[in-house]
């Protein structure tokens, strides 16, 4: 907007020019009064133009800690027929396994076929389980080989009266990495060919 300033050409030099320049001069500056704001509010709206609100940040939220992890269902000890068998693992000599070749151990805080690994240890210590008494293969003495009640009502396989377990760090078949740990008040050992426990 163009702001036009009124002149003083139309005044007559003469003794009465005080008179004529004071009105023009309060209305030259009431003029450049109201054009001064406007050019601030133009400024000011130009400046602003094209502004967006800033995105607004998502609330922080503070870490958890790790939930305590459920056991997968590959770990809940499976419940049939099961056999056991000698296999020979060369650093550890002949030791029992399962029918499938897994290392299966023995609990010292164990009484004779009186498992006590339940809840948290049974997690980490899996029951071998049975519908009925154990087969055996080659070298294994059958008639030691049985099955106990565990307080859920399920029946635990025993040798020579010893309740039997696999180990759930065993990640192969043929490992053995339970041997000689103590977790959960007490030794875990896998059995030799005669169904004792492994130093």
């Amino acid at each position: 907007m163009a702001c036009a300033t009124p002149g003083f050409s139309d005044v007559a030099p003469g003794n009465g020019i005080t008179m004529h320049l004071l009105p023009l001069v309060l209305l030259s500056a009431a003029a450049l009064t109201a054009c001064s704001a406007f050019a601030n509010q133009a400024a000011t709206e130009s400046s602003t133009a094209g502004l967006t609100p800033s995105t607004v940040a998502a609330p922080r939220t503070e870490a958890t800690g790790t939930p305590t992890p459920i056991p997968s269902t590959d770990r809940i000890p499976p419940i049939g027929d099961v056999s056991l068998e000698i296999d020979d693992r060369g650093d550890v000599g002949q030791i029992i396994v399962d029918g499938s070749g897994r290392t299966v151990y023995v609990f010292t805080a164990d009484g004779p076929n009186d498992p006590t690994c339940y809840d948290v240890c049974a997690d980490t210590w899996l029951p071998i389980l049975a519908k009925g008494d154990p087969t055996g293969g080659i070298g294994i003495d059958v008639a030691a080989a049985s099955t106990t009640p565990r307080r859920d009502g399920t029946n635990q396989v025993t040798y020579k009266g010893q309740p039997l377990y696999r180990y759930a760090g065993d990640k192969d078949d043929r490992d053995a990495g339970g041997q000689g740990l103590d977790l959960f008040g007490g030794e875990w050992h896998v059995l030799t060919k005669d169904g004792k426990r492994l130093a």
